[in-house]
Formats: C-alpha cells, sequence, structure tokens
C-alpha cells in the first residue's frame, strides 16, 4: 500500500484529520473510543466549513481565527455545555498545533480562541453506604449478576477507567497478589491492587464464568477476555455502562451515574482517609500529579464542612 501524500499547506481539511488520526494512533497510542471522539468533533469542524469557505477542498491555511470563532459561538448558540464547548476547541486547537509542529502552518488559528470556562468544582463522589448498597443489587447466584457486582467491585476498588475494564484479559489478573495488570492511556502499563471485597467477588464471578464457558462452543468464545457476556464475547463499554448506570440509579439520583463516578468516588475515599496524592496519582494511572490534585480539594470541601458544623466559632 502506497504511502499517503505528505501534507503542506494547500492540504485540505479532509486529509489533514485523516493524518492527524494516523499519528495520534500510531505515535501517541491513543485508546480507540478516544479516537472516534476525535473523529466525531474534527468532522463537525469541517462540516461548519463547507458552507463559509467557498474553496475547493478547504485547504488547512485557509481557516482563520474568525472562522473558528464562529464555530464556538454556533455550539454555544445551539445550547452545548461550557465543558463540551471546552472540549471540542481543544481537539480543534490540537489538530492545529500538530500542523504548526510541522512547519505546516505558521500559526495556530484557534490558539487565541476563547470558549466559555468549564466548571470546575470538584469531582462528584457517593458515600460509602451508596456504593456498598448498589454492590449488594447484583444476584451474586448467577452468571450476569456476579459478573456485574465484580465489576462494580473492580472499578470502586481500583479506580480503574471504563476502557481498562473492558480491555482486562484473565491473565492480567493475579489472585494471589491481590492485583490487575491494567493498560491505560498510551499504552501505559501499570499493576493495581483491588482489594480483599473485590477480590473476593472476583472470584464468585470467575466460578460462573468458567461454568458458562463449559457450556458453550470453545471456538465461538473470547476465552482469554475477564469480563463475558452470555454468548462468550468481551463485553462492549456501552454495555458495561449501561449496567453500571442502572445500580447507581437505585442508590442514587442526580447525573453523571457512570463507571467514572466511581473512579471518582475511589479517589476521593483515598484522599480522605489520608493517602498519598502520589500513590494515588499511580493508582489512578495520571501522568501528571496536577490531574489527582483535584481529589484534595474534595477532602479541603469536607474538612470545611466538619469545621462549619463542629467549631464554637465557625
Amino acid at each position: 500500500m502506497a504511502a499517503p501524500a505528505p501534507l503542506h499547506a494547500g492540504s485540505s481539511i479532509k486529509q489533514g484529520i485523516a493524518l492527524f488520526l494516523e499519528y495520534l494512533e500510531k505515535e501517541r497510542n491513543y485508546a480507540r473510543h478516544t479516537l472516534d471522539a476525535y473523529r466525531r468533533d474534527l468532522q463537525q469542524f469541517a462540516r461548519f466549513l463547507y458552507p463559509r469557505i467557498s474553496l475547493v477542498g478547504i485547504p488547512v491555511n485557509a481557516v482563520q481565527r474568525e472562522v473558528v470563532q464562529s464555530f464556538v459561538e454556533e455550539l454555544r448558540h445551539r445550547g452545548l455545555r461550557p465543558n463540551s464547548v471546552a472540549r471540542k476547541l481543544a481537539v480543534i486547537r490540537s489538530f492545529f498545533r500538530n500542523l504548526c509542529r510541522q512547519h505546516i502552518l505558521a500559526d495556530n488559528p484557534a490558539s487565541l480562541v476563547g470558549s466559555a470556562k468549564p466548571a470546575q468544582g470538584p469531582p462528584r463522589y457517593l458515600p460509602l453506604t451508596q456504593i456498598e448498597e448498589a454492590i449488594a443489587l447484583p444476584p451474586a447466584t448467577e452468571f450476569t449478576g456476579a459478573r456485574d457486582r465484580a465489576i462494580i467491585e473492580v472499578f470502586y476498588g481500583g479506580g480503574i477507567r471504563l476502557s481498562e475494564l473492558v480491555g482486562l484479559n484473565l491473565s492480567a489478573l493475579d489472585l494471589d497478589e491481590g492485583t490487575v495488570r491494567v493498560l491505560g492511556k498510551g499504552r501505559r502499563e501499570r499493576i493495581v491492587p483491588i482489594g480483599g471485597p473485590a477480590l473476593q467477588t472476583l472470584k464468585t464471578y470467575l466460578q460462573h464464568r468458567a461454568a458458562l464457558l463449559m457450556e458453550l462452543d470453545i471456538t465461538q468464545v473470547e476465552a482469554g477476555a475477564l469480563f463475558l457476556n452470555r454468548k462468550g464475547r468481551r463485553l462492549h463499554r456501552r454495555t458495561v455502562q449501561g449496567n453500571v448506570k442502572r445500580y447507581l440509579r437505585q442508590v442514587s439520583t442526580g447525573q453523571s451515574l457512570s463507571p467514572h463516578l466511581l473512579r471518582h468516588t475511589f479517589a476521593t475515599h483515598m484522599v480522605e482517609a489520608g493517602a498519598d496524592l502520589g500513590a494515588v496519582k499511580e493508582l489512578l494511572g495520571h501522568a501528571a500529579l496536577s490531574s489527582t490534585q483535584v481529589y484534595t480539594q474534595v477532602s479541603l470541601d469536607r474538612l470545611r464542612q466538619i469545621i462549619q458544623q463542629a467549631h464554637p466559632r465557625a
């Protein structure tokens, strides 16, 4: 297969997007769902450009700051949340920054474009009582219940990401050490202890899993995957997402009832219990400590609340 033509200032936006996504996949090792999100955001931007730039193919050097600003204003007009607008703008900035890095463009047309600042409140988390209630909901006496109980335990017990959980293989689990080997962002591998309760629910699930595989055609299953559906295939991320949300709805209200909420809860409970921030960073697989420091704000808010309730001069 012939190598794609190198980009230049007259290359089309379409060509630029294709090569940018290829770079993120092959050079930066971005996960598939992240690449899909980048693709959607950039294609949305490209569709916005077509009626506004009367140039065949829309060269990458034809996009000016005003056009990017118009796109941001269009998103706001459509009622997108500030966080969503900021995320799309960040993707566009990254796209043009990559073109500048390759010396295809001299300036990034998105660098000075502003968006409504995303809300920076501390991450939401659940109290331990609600976590325990959610874990108790799936019936551990049958396959799907045992599996879903183990999934919630692993999310909360190890603080791992959704993509990391669905990518877990049976070989990643060390029952003797009580750990899982996780492949995180940028294909960085880390070992995560998951604790006694999560380990016990996993052992129960593995018994049901073995019984299920005995009933299925071994040539039609994904025996290497840790978490399976009833057909013996690796669970899809949307299935895990939907199941976790269904259980959390029964114990809590509000938005963001997702696997990521369990990750936030894990980190918050660790920090509130006095865990070293550097250790929490390693457990979460954060590349920078600044990503972990948001959980210290949760802890400080909790301390302020305690002072307000208990201190006689508060």
